[in-house]
């Protein structure tokens, strides 16, 4: 199986960090890894932020519950967390999107109270909403930390059920600068021209920031890359963003269960091997 999956070049769009260890485990499956940064993290930068921040901060003893919507919300969140509060409140329910997020919460000594997995695998907000403590929350203050301008959905359905629930943004997403260059260098590479190319889109950011870089090209152009795109297979990371592509009109999508390596290398496995039986029966 391994010389079937060298005729496969997965092109990672996620910041290097994150990158970096999914590639070493594409790799040593057999694959070929390119890399587009389509996401940009950095900490909030303007006075006003950074106060709205503060005041959460301070003010963290009075919620019941907290919720990690993200890897990157854990880090910028638990660097104000220890420089204002050196033991964290009793009493207070953490809660994580995924087990990613949970796993980076306990590196910094924080267990959950409840990681709600779908009978799918799920671990998404709407999979998080069917968690049992998060069932009965009338009156309860809820705070989420998470980047600036996420989905509304998780902290709408809370309301819904009685919780007062705040944000804390902590980080913004970008696309890059250079996001349409790189872009044009990956589809000049004579590394990746004789192989069948994979582009993983890990949110529904990432989907809109690629469409956000091809409009940064003239109009003649961005009709050759939506082209050379389109011929291409996107890997997602849920039925939404996959109904969001093909909105988009992407027509060749491979849907994981979710947007850990783990279940986006289990997609691209079970499609590489259903490839290969198909051509075996042709």
């Amino acid at each position: 199986m391994t010389a079937k999956l060298q005729d496969f070049c997965v092109v990672i769009t996620r910041p290097a960090a994150q990158a970096t260890p999914w590639a070493a485990q594409l790799t040593t499956l057999g694959f070929t890894c390119a890399y587009w940064n389509l996401l940009e993290i950095s900490a909030v930068a303007s006075e006003e932020k950074i106060r709205a921040i503060k005041n959460k901060i301070l003010d963290f003893d009075l919620y019941q519950k907290v919720i990690f919507v993200s890897q990157n919300a854990v880090d910028f969140g638990m660097e104000w967390l220890e420089n204002y509060w050196p033991q964290l409140p009793i009493g207070i329910e953490y809660f994580a999107v995924g087990a990613t997020t949970a796993k980076k919460l306990s590196e910094y000594g924080v267990t959950v109270q409840d990681l709600a997995i779908s009978s799918r695998g799920g671990m998404t907000s709407e999979d998080l909403l069917t968690a049992e403590n998060l069932q009965h929350v009338d009156g309860e203050k809820i705070l989420i930390f998470r980047g600036c301008g996420g989905r509304g959905h998780l902290a709408e359905e809370l309301r819904k059920r009685g919780a007062w629930v705040d944000y804390c943004e902590l980080y913004e997403r970008q696309l890059p600068a250079n996001a349409a260059e790189q872009l044009a260098q990956l589809m000049a590479s004579t590394d990746v021209v004789h192989k069948e190319i994979i582009v993983s889109l890990h949110s529904g950011e990432s989907l809109q920031n690629m469409l956000d870089a091809i409009a940064q090209k003239p109009a003649q152009e961005q009709l050759q890359i939506h082209m050379w795109l389109q011929g291409r297979i996107l890997l997602v990371p849920s039925q939404r963003i996959r109904d969001a592509a093909q909105t988009a009109g992407f027509k060749r999508i491979i849907c994981a269960e979710n947007a850990t390596d783990n279940a986006m290398t289990a997609a691209l496995l079970h499609y590489c091997r259903t490839q290969e039986c198909t051509s075996l029966q042709d």
